[in-house]
């Protein structure tokens, strides 16, 4: 698997647009170390060292950075999850598998209904929690 190197982007150049959808041509802004997309219109600016291109405005909230290797490369930002959002996530799993053994252990006769209401409201918070962190890590 070969390795490539980021390059220096040049900002007198012409490149394909990042985005995949519409296949567009970056284009330098005249007075500015900005580049225009042709197609999707988006803006996007030259960082400080030449080496990266982000994302001005768009849809998402989440800039989004790219480096030129031959072809764009994204770079997505590490993110460090909140000691809540990590004993929240571990509180959630061990109360699902508290849960999960008491429905397994022939207490259902007593818990009954509120025990299955509870494993399934859990498990939702679980799978959603999950997606959450997912997405965001994207």
């Amino acid at each position: 698997m070969p390795i490539y190197k980021p390059q220096k982007i040049d900002p007198e150049q012409i490149y394909p647009c990042p985005c995949p959808r519409k296949r567009g041509k970056l284009k330098p802004i005249v007075l500015t170390d900005a580049f225009g997309c042709d197609r999707c219109s988006l803006l996007f600016e030259l960082e400080n060292d030449g080496y990266n291109l982000l994302q001005i405005g768009g849809i998402d909230h989440q800039p989004h950075r790219w480096q030129w290797i031959g072809k764009w490369r994204s770079l997505r930002e590490s993110r460090a999850y909140s000691l809540l959002e990590i004993a929240s996530m571990y509180l959630t799993i061990w109360l699902f598998l508290t849960l999960a053994i008491l429905w397994s252990l022939n207490l259902k006769a007593i818990l009954g209904i509120p025990l299955i209401i509870l494993l399934f409201t859990f498990a939702g918070l679980l799978i959603w929690r999950l997606l959450l962190l997912y997405r965001r890590s994207l």
